[in-house]
């Protein structure tokens, strides 16, 4: 017989909704920028999940390492990280890595990261002192990280939740989105999924292959790319991305990675769509 998820408290945290340079943007003045609607303030995009496992465990996955990861560490009150997946390996999802650092101290241990190949060599080039630590000149107070390769289409099981990679474009780059759900505690997708799962997370995304819609079906969630009202060539505009939540028809969708040509307050969307805020927690 099919069981219960195999954890409990789930909570999915928008840690930043706003593009690489983040709102408000330097040097700008305009009226998102200078708004004074806390829901116009969009740090770097990244997010968290927090749950507890089947063993009673406190676990936080983090989804990219945005150069604000310190302070909306800070916000949230995180003191671990299990383990962190990256989308791609851009600057606003990558520069907070060296902040994971203040975690490793905290919980005593290392912190697996998952990305593709691509991803985990950038990250290597970028962070040699990390990933060679044996020839910084003075021993250093440096990460640990145990990295892992993604692939598209093969499962990840992490305490007690499973995140299926899926093919997005960014333009020309391909990057990945996530599918998130529960598994019960046989080690299988729970058939009753709590909260707000099953949930798919799309950043930085301007196409969507034709191998990446199934799945897509069924969601409870769906957390997707809209930059702005004009068309740009690596991300969703406003109009396309209200096209593709419409055929994906999740029961909610939220809109993330966004400039400071949309207002929270005057954007009019369809029905069962929203524009995610920076502390938005859905649970």
């Amino acid at each position: 017989m099919p069981s219960n998820p195999d954890l409990t408290s789930l909570s999915f945290t928008f840690l930043g909704t706003g593009t690489s340079a983040g709102v408000p943007v330097i040097g700008c003045q305009c009226e998102v920028c200078t708004s004074a609607d806390p829901r116009d303030r969009r740090r770097r995009a990244s997010v968290c999940l927090r749950f507890t496992d089947g063993e009673g465990h406190e676990r936080v996955i983090l989804i990219d390492t945005s150069p604000d990861l310190r302070q909306q560490a800070l916000e949230l009150g995180l003191e671990r990280c299990d383990a962190i997946l990256f989308t791609h390996d851009h600057v606003d999802h990558t520069f907070g890595l060296d902040e994971v650092r203040r975690f490793n101290a905290v919980m005593g241990s290392a912190i697996d990261i998952y990305a593709e190949q691509e991803t985990l060599d950038f990250l290597h080039r970028v962070y040699r002192h990390i990933f060679e630590a044996e020839k910084n000149i003075n021993r250093s107070f440096v990460a640990r990280l145990l990295e892992n390769e993604l692939r598209v289409g093969e499962p990840l099981d992490l305490f007690g939740l499973r995140f299926t990679p899926l093919r997005l474009l960014h333009g020309r780059q391909p990057v990945l989105g996530f599918r998130v759900e529960a598994l019960d505690d046989s080690g299988e997708v729970a058939e009753s999924q709590p909260g707000q799962l099953p949930l798919a997370y799309c950043t930085d995304v301007s196409e969507i292959p034709d191998e990446s819609w199934g799945l897509l079906d069924g969601l409870k969630t769906l957390v997707l790319d809209m930059l702005r009202p004009q068309s740009h060539p690596t991300h969703f505009s406003t109009e396309e991305a209200v096209s593709a939540a419409e055929k994906i028809a999740a029961e909610q969708t939220f809109f993330t990675h966004m400039t400071h040509d949309i207002s929270h307050a005057d954007l009019e969307l369809p029905a069962g769509m929203a524009l995610a805020y920076d502390g938005l927690v859905l649970s």
